[in-house]
């Protein structure tokens, strides 16, 4: 029966067009837990895991609890039914849809401690929540985010003629537009962004969080969204809203942690040396990926779009790469800058974005930006622009090229 149904999700991968990905499916023996917001591609890479496994040889299994059959199996009565298929040998277990397993964490973690399997694990419900995982399994996983596809991912990265960096070009105004949700990029289609925002709005945050007044969230919801690349505190929220829902701070905070929960949104703190001034400061938040921006009829807000598609390249670097990477923006006398990454005690780069560099703003990108330089000691500095420009006194760099030279693969394989 396994063998036979793992087969049939192998036959999906034959009737969609795959894009490969840098995030690459983590490996040991603890349990590997794949987490991320709905429909980033989670089930594709674990099926792509397990047809390059069968190829190889190894014993592997894809379990969607999606199945009503297999959902009323409990953890033996799976064992036995893997080992009547695979009566020897390590066996590599590949659990989809965890969450409609009736105790899901304590069946995964006795067939953990048996031995016989190598065990990794997804769900689209924010029950297997990044920030849940450590109590229900116990210490005994790893885990590994996925985003949506990065610029390097839809493009080629080949640059060395004028042909294929037009060709690139086109690329990146259809990424600005689409984003990178694997649907979204495949159809161009905003019904799907809807899809997408529905589905986590209702089963992983309604449903979840047993919110009661939904009309209340769902503008709240929606507000925060139309927030992106924007400073926020809870008392601006609260004050924002309040000419049509009347919210406590305390519930303030909590809508906005159930929406960070949902992995939808990110927020960053401003750089301090001082706690206190880092929890009283304003926040900026980021959403997970910028073409839920075509939710707003508000045309295309570049300045706002590239500074978020920015973003999340950081947190790709830290989430893949530099998990000692810390993200911050800079306000203060001297200017603001949109991000300053610190590694340890040290602030290792400043990163400014803009769509272009005018007259106008000037003194605001630039001047500000190497005056904060001056004052956090940072030599490294970098300018992110729409267009190539050139400005004395920054390394200036068009977005395209940002976002292929980060570097060719982000990712080891762990």
């Amino acid at each position: 029966m396994l063998k036979e149904i793992t087969e049939e999700y192998l036959g999906a991968l034959n009737r969609i067009s795959i894009i490969e990905r840098e995030a690459k499916l983590p490996s040991g023996s603890d349990i590997k837990a794949i987490v991320g917001v709905r429909r980033v591609g989670k089930t594709v890479l674990m099926l792509q895991r397990v047809r390059e496994l069968l190829e190889k040889g190894e014993n592997a299994v894809y379990i969607s609890f999606d199945e009503p059959e297999i959902r009323k199996l409990n953890h033996r009565e799976l064992a036995e039914e893997v080992r009547r298929e695979f009566p020897s040998g390590n066996v590599y277990l590949f659990l989809d849809e965890v969450q409609e397993w009736e105790e899901w964490d304590a069946r995964i973690r006795w067939l953990h401690d048996v031995g016989d399997f190598d065990i990794y694990i997804s769900g689209s419900s924010s029950t297997l929540l990044s920030s849940e995982i450590p109590s229900r399994l116990r210490g005994r996983y790893i885990s590994r985010v996925i985003l949506p596809f990065s610029f390097r991912e839809v493009s080629s990265q080949d640059t060395k003629t004028f042909r294929n960096r037009g060709k690139i070009r086109k690329v990146l105004d259809d990424y600005l537009r689409w984003g990178g949700f694997p649907e979204v990029w495949t159809f161009k289609s905003r019904e799907k962004i809807i899809s997408i925002v529905e589905t986590v709005f209702y089963r992983d945050i309604i449903k979840r969080f047993k919110i009661r007044d939904i009309k209340e969230f769902e503008d709240f919801f929606y507000y925060v969204l139309s927030l992106y690349s924007s400073y926020f505190t809870y008392r601006s929220l609260q004050r924002a809203l309040a000419s049509w829902i009347k919210l406590s701070v305390k519930t303030v905070m909590n809508y906005l942690k159930y929406m960070e929960s949902s992995m939808l949104i990110y927020t960053i703190p401003t750089f301090s040396p001082s706690q206190r001034e880092i929890i009283r400061r304003p926040k900026k938040l980021y959403i997970v990926d910028h073409g839920l921006a075509n939710l707003f009829f508000r045309g295309m807000d570049m300045g706002r779009r590239i500074e978020n598609v920015v973003f999340l390249e950081l947190l790709r670097r830290k989430l893949y790469r530099n998990p000692l990477l810390k993200i911050f923006y800079y306000s203060g006398p001297e200017g603001e800058v949109d991000f300053v990454l610190v590694e340890g005690n040290k602030v290792i780069e400043l990163i400014q974005v803009t769509v272009e560099v005018t007259p106008a703003n000037y003194k605001r990108e630039v001047e500000g930006l190497i005056k904060v330089g001056k004052k956090l000691k940072c030599n490294n500095l970098t300018l992110v622009t729409l267009e190539r420009s050139d400005v004395d006194g920054v390394k200036v760099i068009p977005l395209w090229e940002f976002l292929l030279s980060s570097q060719e693969s982000l990712l080891r394989e762990l």
